[in-house]
């Protein structure tokens, strides 16, 4: 076997551990340690560590070769042993898994009987608990049922001994009251019949003071309170003596104020009329009235009369401290700020009226005129453009034809009157006017629907439906008038019409149902408009 020789450092861990070995020393530790540690050895023995030459030995392939079969004869005796183990174990595994599983049976056989008993206590002790709450309850139930009589009926019988309490306590003091008013005198006649009046018991102003109707009589409060103060000054009444006359003229709604109080308060005057004052006064309202006088306008459909009592009601409502004079100038500037019509509003501030029935007046007397002066304009216009011949024919009978659908149609008898004309042609103006603007079919659409006997009537055709006779009775002797003419009522061009005809049923018109509003207009045109007067060809027929 071939060698080779090595200095210290190039052996390698296994020759220094080999080496070692043969000196008997320690081969444990890194290859640093080991080699010092043979360095010292060979010290010791008296060699030079750095030059002395070590013999290692050159056939590795055969002694890895030895050292591999060596491994594969161990690898097979431990199968074996493996083999044999594995089986012994197997074995065993089984024995004791079949034993532990027999076990666990039992066991849970015996923990399911156990539990089937325990399930049989519990419902047992559940029926014993449930009997037990029944009793209780009941046993409970009693005894509160009888202690909330004796309280219930101890409580009843110190209201009523309050009641009884209070209730003589009231009688004492109106009888003393009646005393006071009975021992009262004065020298003359005119402050006996003072005292008189305001010494009238609950039927007095007083009463009027706690009314309901203050609510929406808000003015009355401040009368029924100086009336009051007045009364108590002329028979010295005391403070404590006007609240109790205040509170026991008390009535309706107002008596809940007395709950809102302490019997401080109550038997104090002042907080009990600031109270009062605040609930049914009006002062804290002033702004509230100022803002509606502020935005007041006059409406499409309102009178200048209604519109000036409305602004006159605000101004007093919102200036209730202010003088009259100043107040007046207020409610002129308010009429004139909200009026529609801008002529007339020019001509008012021309006018520059001082007082509020003055500016009225100046504004009805304005519309009139202006309306008086359009109507002259309108007919000039027409009788030149008749003499110049610039308006044509077909004008000229569209205008006669509107002229006379305004005027109410009556029924005529074909065999005692006069036939109406057969054509148009017959028909001979004498006079002209122009329709107003205001009889427009939009316009009388609108007014119909705003007419409150005829806006029901409308709706019901709308629908294509006679309503019962419930559902008419709660309406107006008008409404049911026009209930009662439902066959003879149409809707032509959306406006309500009454239909006429001749007795022998040849002919028919429609008649329109006339707005309320417009009833004056109507009449007056009637009588002292210019279709007032007779047409020269069969006016009687053509007029009726």
């Amino acid at each position: 076997m071939a060698s080779r020789q090595v200095f210290l450092k190039d052996l390698k861990v296994a020759d220094l551990k080999r080496e070692l070995e043969e000196r008997e020393c320690e081969t444990t530790g890194k290859k640093a340690d080991l080699q010092n540690r043979l360095r010292e050895a060979l010290e010791n023995e008296g060699e030079n560590p750095d030059i002395f030459l070590f013999e290692i030995a050159g056939d590795i392939n055969s002694a890895l070769q030895s050292l591999e079969n060596k491994l594969l004869e161990n690898a097979t005796k431990m199968q074996q042993e493996l083999q044999e183990s594995s089986g012994s174990l197997e074995k065993n595994l089984e024995e004791k898994l079949l034993e532990n599983a027999t076990q666990m049976q039992q066991k849970l056989e015996e923990t399911s009987g156990n539990l089937r008993g325990m399930e049989q206590n519990l419902r047992g002790m559940e029926q014993k608990l449930i009997e037990n709450m029944d009793q209780k309850l009941q046993e409970n139930s009693s005894c509160l049922q009888k202690q909330i009589g004796e309280y219930v009926d101890g409580k009843f019988g110190e209201m009523e001994n309050k009641l009884v309490t209070v209730e003589a306590e009231f009688q004492n003091k109106f009888l003393e009251m009646e005393r006071k008013i009975a021992t009262l005198s004065l020298g003359s006649g005119e402050q006996q019949h003072v005292v008189n009046t305001a010494l009238k018991s609950p039927g007095s102003d007083i009463d009027r003071l706690s009314k309901v109707e203050l609510s929406s009589h808000m003015g009355n409060f401040e009368n029924s309170h100086e009336t009051t103060t007045a009364a108590a000054k002329a028979n010295g009444w005391s403070l404590a003596e006007k609240a109790t006359a205040l509170t026991l003229a008390l009535r309706g709604d107002a008596t809940d104020i007395l709950q809102t109080l302490s019997l401080e308060e109550q038997e104090d005057y002042h907080q009990l009329v600031r109270h009062l004052e605040m609930r049914y006064g009006q002062s804290h309202l002033e702004h509230v009235y100022h803002s509606q006088l502020k935005n007041r306008y006059q409406k499409s459909n309102e009178s200048l009369q209604e519109f000036e009592a409305d602004i006159a009601r605000l101004v007093r409502l919102a200036y209730s401290s202010t003088p009259e004079n100043v107040m007046e100038r207020l409610a002129v500037q308010a009429f004139l700020d909200g009026l529609r019509d801008t002529e007339t509003r020019q001509a008012l501030t021309l006018a520059r009226p001082s007082k509020l029935v003055d500016a009225l007046a100046r504004a009805l007397e304005f519309e009139a005129a202006k309306e008086s002066c359009r109507r002259q304009a309108t007919i000039r216009k027409m009788e030149e453009d008749l003499e110049e011949g610039t308006c044509n024919e077909a004008e000229i009978r569209r205008v006669a034809k509107e002229i006379l659908d305004k005027r109410p149609i009556r029924r005529w008898n074909g065999a005692k009157k006069k036939a109406p004309p057969s054509s148009e042609k017959d028909v001979v103006i004498r006079r002209l006017t122009v329709v107003n603007d205001d009889w427009q079919p939009d316009e009388l659409l609108r007014d119909q629907e705003n007419d409150p006997n005829l806006k029901p009537i409308v709706n019901w055709k709308k629908e294509g439906r006679k309503p019962t006779w419930e559902e008419v009775s709660r309406y107006s002797p008008t409404v049911k008038s026009y209930w009662a003419q439902w066959n003879s009522l149409v809707l032509s061009d959306g406006l309500l019409k009454r239909v006429l005809e001749k007795s022998d049923g040849t002919e028919e018109r429609k008649q329109l149902i006339v707005p309320r509003n417009r009833v004056p207009e109507v009449l007056e045109e009637v009588h002292n408009g210019s279709t007032g007067g007779h047409l020269e060809s069969n006016e009687d027929a053509g007029k009726s």
